[in-house]
């Protein structure tokens, strides 16, 4: 198994030759990282990961080796390769305690040797040169039979190791096997069968290239056919769906395995704005069916993130990060590189990463992991939030619906009399709006039993020991002054919409709210003093640019929460797939002073990124960070400065849209809600 797992991590394949021939060549890279990991498994195996090389007739005799490292030689052509590794040697005769007459060294032994394809698929060495430094690397001499032990012990076993590549070709096989229609699966065989490697052996910076060469079919592309191009059908777009779905429980998976074993902030950091700025172009695709004929967005989605994942899993490693995993996480990450490479070098070959192929390389990086890798639900994730230390929002004192609500349609407005219900999106005109939850009759009722069960209540905490008391009293202490604040507040915008009867005394409850958890999150955020006016700006223009500063809204003959059609809620519009496992989601429905915490959280941690990345002002500039901020907020991470781009239509009117309103706030303009919310949606992401 560890020789499986060993092969497999050698294998990353870079962007080949095009597929239409009848073969294909497959560049692939072996990498130095994989290959120092593999040597250590096999070699050095002695206590302190060392490699016992020679003993002889007492301890005041012996030669052993330890940290190799792999990389490219400066000199010997451009296929030789450099072996580094810590030595130290004695040669003496024990008395006693002591080793009398003792030649002690310890070192670095340079060797130099170049790789060639063995019979088989083994990729072996043949080490010549040798040289000896000291520990600042400085050339150094040794008496003449120390330099010969060295060279008669170390290079035979270097010389011995070998790199099988024939499971890692199995392994690449039965995930493309996976990846296949039955019609193509006889193509696949064959072409896998086929696979040979080229003599010539390239040393690189990274690692050492080896070509493979595969036979593929020509496959005649079918003609294109006038109007065939269709709509996807419902189960086509469940099915789109539901692979959107896996990657994201994968990417999930993965994440949490990386930054379990790595404690490194900035590695941390770079893994959630990956998993972020995925689950942002997830969204993208699920508002956005995919065309019958043009590109696949998933594959596209894959390929982009994979790239990122790769190059943050790399630079972990070669800065020592990754630890005992090392090896997992290499092979992890090259078995993907192989995988996505295949499906770019030969679209002969019909290839589609499959949900098979997405568990295969999760039990690479994972293999004692038990459950499914791509389990998929809303449900919070407690090690998610640990791992990136997203916080728990304050949460009011009422009670939580949990009914299963459809989405309301933008533009879903009440009025002092009532509005009619739009239908939901896509029903044709004349449809009736889906089933609200329960009036404010319902919440009364509710009341009433909390009521009765009161003294029943009572009784049962008067059960509680003394040092119980104390615990919950000290809890109660504990919380913040400003929290009883916040509940105050949201509860009076509970379940409440707003109306023209109750705009002025709305707005300014929810202005209240606003600025009260913005103040909230600046005591708990590392954002600097001259930060917290554009901060506290920022919140109250976010919600105006988000939802008009709604929570509710008027459904059928009942209230419920404002969601958008790609599943933004509530005032600050969290999004339920972006924010999947950070957040609760029946929270963020019904809970305003929940929905306000999560989304000011959310923009403090933007708004820190976007600081860090204001690379194009020499001097930073109050607005720009804001700007930012909210391109974060609304796009993902990587979206932080598109607003200096060249934008899309529908983007530059979004960014412009929040400036205008940043800009209101800035002048104490007054929002109008009501103005706002009858054009809610044309102006947004939504």
């Amino acid at each position: 198994m560890l020789i499986i797992v060993a092969a497999a991590g050698a294998i990353f394949l870079a962007r080949p030759d095009p597929a239409r021939a009848a073969q294909v060549r497959l560049p692939l890279t072996i990498d130095y990282i994989a290959l120092r990991e593999a040597l250590k498994r096999n070699l050095f195996t002695a206590p302190g990961g060392r490699a016992q090389l020679w003993n002889g007739i007492d301890d005041c005799q012996f030669l052993y080796a330890e940290n190799p490292e792999f990389s490219r030689a400066t000199a010997g052509g451009p296929a030789t390769v450099k072996l580094e590794t810590a030595n130290s040697l004695g040669l003496g005769v024990s008395m006693g305690s002591q080793c009398l007459n003792a030649v002690q060294w310890s070192g670095i032994v340079e060797a130099l040797g170049v790789p060639y394809i063995a019979p088989g698929l083994q990729l072996k060495f043949h080490f010549t040169d040798l040289n000896l430094y000291d520990s600042a690397h400085q050339k150094t001499e040794l008496v003449s039979r120390g330099f010969d032990l060295i060279k008669s012990y170390l290079i035979p076993q270097l010389d011995g190791f070998s790199y099988d590549l024939k499971p890692a070709v199995a392994q690449l096989g039965a995930m493309v096997a996976d990846s296949v229609t039955p019609e193509a699966a006889d193509r696949v065989r064959a072409a896998i069968a086929s696979l040979s490697a080229e003599p010539d052996i390239v040393a690189l910076d990274d690692g050492i290239r080896v070509t493979l060469v595969m036979t593929v079919p020509d496959v005649p592309t079918p003609a294109a056919i006038p109007g065939a191009a269709a709509s996807p059908t419902p189960a086509e777009l469940k099915a789109f769906q539901n692979t959107l779905d896996q990657w994201d429980a994968f990417l999930v998976f993965s994440i949490k395995q990386l930054g379990d074993a790595v404690g490194d902030q900035q590695f941390r950091d770079q893994l959630l704005q990956i998993l972020l700025d995925s689950r942002y172009r997830l969204v993208q695709a699920l508002n956005n069916s995919p065309a019958a004929a043009g590109p696949d967005p998933v594959r596209i989605l894959f390929l982009d993130e994979w790239r990122q994942l790769h190059d943050a899993v790399r630079a972990a490693a070669r800065r020592g990060m990754l630890g005992a995993r090392a090896l997992e996480f290499m092979s992890f990450i090259s078995a993907g590189d192989a995988l996505f490479a295949l499906d770019q070098a030969a679209p002969a070959l019909g290839m589609r990463i499959s949900a098979a192929d997405l568990r295969r390389l999760a039990h690479i990086m994972a293999p004692g992991a038990t459950g499914d890798p791509l389990q998929f639900n809303y449900r919070e994730d407690p090690d998610l939030k640990k791992l990136f230390a997203v916080p728990e929002p304050p949460a009011s004192r009422h009670p939580i619906e949990e009914e299963d609500v459809p989405p309301s349609a933008p533009g879903a407005l009440p009025s002092s009399g009532g509005a009619s219900t739009p239908a939901p999106d896509g029903a044709p005109p004349g449809s009736s709006a889906p089933p609200a939850s329960p009036g404010p009759g319902a919440s009364r009722r509710a009341s009433r039993q909390i009521a009765r069960l009161a003294p029943l209540l009572l009784r049962m905490l008067s059960l509680l020991s003394p040092r119980e008391a104390a615990a919950a009293q000290q809890d109660k202490d504990d919380e913040p002054a400003i929290l009883p604040q916040l509940r105050q507040v949201a509860g009076r915008l509970y379940r409440r919409v707003v109306t023209e009867d109750n705009a002025q005394t709305y707005r300014r409850d929810m202005g209240l709210l606003l600025d009260l958890s913005a103040e909230r999150q600046l005591g708990e955020s590392a954002i600097d003093a001259g930060g917290s006016p554009i901060y506290a700006t920022l919140v109250r223009s976010t919600a105006w640019q988000e939802s008009c500063w709604r929570q509710f809204v008027i459904a059928g003959a009942g209230i419920r929460w404002l969601e958008s059609a790609t599943g933004d809620i509530g005032l600050m519009q969290v999004n339920k797939h972006v924010w999947r496992g950070f957040y609760a989601i029946d929270r963020l429905k019904w809970d305003v002073l929940y929905n306000a915490g999560a989304g000011c959280e959310i923009l403090a941690r933007m708004m820190r990124y976007a600081s860090a990345r204001l690379k194009f002002d020499p001097v930073p500039v109050a607005g720009h960070l804001a700007r930012s901020a909210y391109a974060a907020y609304n796009g993902g991470p990587g979206a932080c400065n598109r607003w200096r781009r060249r934008e899309p239509p529908a983007l530059k009117q979004i960014d412009s849209s929040f400036w205008d309103k940043y800009r209101a706030v800035q002048d104490g303009t007054p929002i109008d809600i009501l103005s706002c919310a009858r054009t809610w949606g044309h102006h947004s992401a939504n």
